[in-house]
């Protein structure tokens, strides 16, 4: 028997990573479909054969148009999403309230299409409950996004709404709150992932997830909690880059302040914006007063009392004291999504998330003209996203985009034809390995996007682990095993190779298979998955 043969899994998962290092992870040019998987690799979570086909028989442009067009509500995947089970798990334990049994059992994704109030007796505290209960919420949300990213049909709107899962980022997972309220941040996300930043903008900022995970939820005055003022100004607006609290002692010194729209930011804005955002909390039926709590809707809630009413200066532009209710939030969201620096900043990060890793300052600055002047518009991402298509950037650069753990999975059961059956959550576990916490990820900064952060050994070996075990039976990830679905006239390791690849957009020749320490002759008795496995790891595959 050949040795290539008697290969154990370590030792070709050894041998492929081995190969990846050597090849330096360069990104090769595709054998076909270029353009097709140019854009689909970039505008969704992997191309498929029949994205390939309806791309082609489509063109570019009208393709684009359809995915824009695409409505948050999906009926396939409703279906799907409905049929889906996911299990919950512990044991018969107590607390001061009571005793609660046991349990191991499938559930639907329940709290997927309830209304926020229907969640709130998991913030019970008077009732005995395991935790596992109270944190099921975020849990069937990671569940469905794999599901969501394999399956939608609305590609483009599923890769923009984990874009702004990670600009607006949420540790799903921090507490029980966080939990309860995370499926409707999430929708809210989808909801307005091609849409208008600034609604989107507000939906963040009034969402009870981000409102705890911020902790703004108890902010008052004298004194306001300064987090969500801080997280606004430097990861979801203007970005750190305008913090220049090091160049300026005064407010009236930073460039544009005098004429009310500061280039940039000092520690005294973030104290002026948390001060507008006092009182801005969670109806969840807290107490407020003697005889006062916040209505029990599970949704947003302002208690007037709890809000600085006096003057405020944001950006050079002063408030009046005493506005209205909510004026004083609002007023600075819309400060801060038409300003300058703003549209520059997320259109930076929007190009890095699409095409490269150092997108040209000049595509950003004309990004930026385009989110600027579609600011009152209903579709202004939208319209971003076409004129970062069109721009002749985008079919200049070439593949350089290094998957992110979360999208190499995506991809790869996207690619492979893969019906994801998960009844775990297993999968998120074996990602956070590779360092990838899908919506739980701690820092309010995000999962970072930068191919340095994912090019380590560590994770390149997690990547190998994860395609080799991803497609398994046992794991009961998918519904069939990769072999089920392989031709029967695919009999040795390169007709199987050259399938997977085909299926994947690489080409997989003897030397690639050699690499991995696979021979090509051999006709194994059952299907061999490593030469999926190889397609998966081949830098053409790595790289979109």
């Amino acid at each position: 028997m050949r040795e290539a043969m008697m290969l154990s899994r370590r030792a070709f998962l050894q041998s492929t990573l081995a190969g990846m290092l050597a090849s330096g992870l360069a990104p090769r040019a595709r054998a076909e479909g270029t353009q097709a998987d140019l854009w689909l690799n970039r505008l969704s979570f992997g191309a498929t054969s029949g994205t390939r086909e309806a791309f082609a028989g489509s063109g570019p442009e009208a393709w684009l148009e359809a995915q824009l067009a695409m409505p948050a509500e999906d009926a396939g995947l409703a279906v799907r999403l409905a049929t889906a089970r996911l299990r919950i798990a512990y044991e018969a334990g107590g607390d001061a309230n009571g005793r609660w049994a046991a349990a191991d059992e499938l559930r639907p994704l329940a709290a997927l299409t309830a209304e926020p109030a229907e969640l709130l007796p998991l913030l019970d505290w008077d009732r005995a409950m395991a935790y596992a209960e109270r944190s099921r919420p975020a849990d069937e949300v990671i569940s469905a996004s794999l599901i969501r990213a394999v399956h939608a049909s609305a590609q483009l709107r599923e890769v923009m709404t984990q874009f702004w899962h990670d600009h607006f980022n949420v540790h799903a997972q921090k507490d029980e709150f966080v939990s309860v309220f995370f499926p409707a941040y999430d929708a809210g996300l989808r909801a307005q992932a091609l849409g208008n930043f600034r609604e989107l903008l507000g939906h963040v900022a009034k969402s009870p997830s981000m409102l705890v995970y911020l902790t703004n939820d108890e902010s008052r005055a004298s004194p306001a909690n300064e987090n969500f003022a801080r997280e606004l100004l430097e990861l979801h607006t203007l970005g750190a880059g305008r913090y220049w609290n090091d160049r300026y002692r005064a407010w009236d010194a930073v460039p544009g302040a005098a004429a009310g729209l500061a280039e940039g930011y000092l520690d005294e804005d973030v104290w002026e914006v948390a001060r507008c955002f006092t009182g801005w909390t969670v109806g969840d039926g807290r107490w407020v007063a003697e005889g006062e709590a916040t209505p029990k809707t599970g949704r947003f809630a302002y208690v007037e009392a709890w809000h600085d009413p006096y003057q405020k200066r944001v950006l050079g532009r002063a408030f009046p004291s005493h506005q209205a209710a909510l004026a004083d939030g609002e007023a600075v969201l819309d400060l801060l999504a038409t300003h300058p620096g703003t549209a520059r900043f997320v259109c930076e990060k929007l190009a890095r998330r699409l095409l490269a890793d150092a997108p040209d300052p000049g595509l950003v600055e004309r990004l930026a003209g385009v989110f600027l002047a579609a600011s009152g518009a209903p579709d202004q991402i939208a319209q971003v996203i076409r004129a970062l298509v069109a721009d002749p950037a985008f079919a200049a650069t070439p593949p350089g985009k290094l998957r992110r753990p979360f999208e190499f999975l995506a991809a790869l059961l996207r690619a492979t034809g893969a019906e994801v059956a998960s009844t775990e959550n297993g999968w998120a576990w074996e990602l956070s390995r590779a360092g990838w916490l899908q919506h739980s990820y701690p820092p309010p900064t995000g999962h970072p996007d930068r191919a340095e952060a994912w090019a380590s050994g560590v994770v390149l070996l997690r990547l190998a682990e994860l395609a080799l075990y991803a497609q398994e039976g046992w794991n009961g990830w998918v519904a069939k095993p990769l072999s089920a679905r392989l031709p029967k006239d695919a009999r040795d390791v390169a007709a199987m190779a050259a399938h997977w690849g085909g299926a994947m957009g690489v080409a997989l020749d003897a030397g690639v298979l050699a690499a991995a320490g696979v021979d090509p002759a051999w006709v194994p008795e059952s299907d061999d998955e490593r030469s999926g496995v190889s397609a998966a790891l081949s830098p053409a595959f790595l790289y979109r």
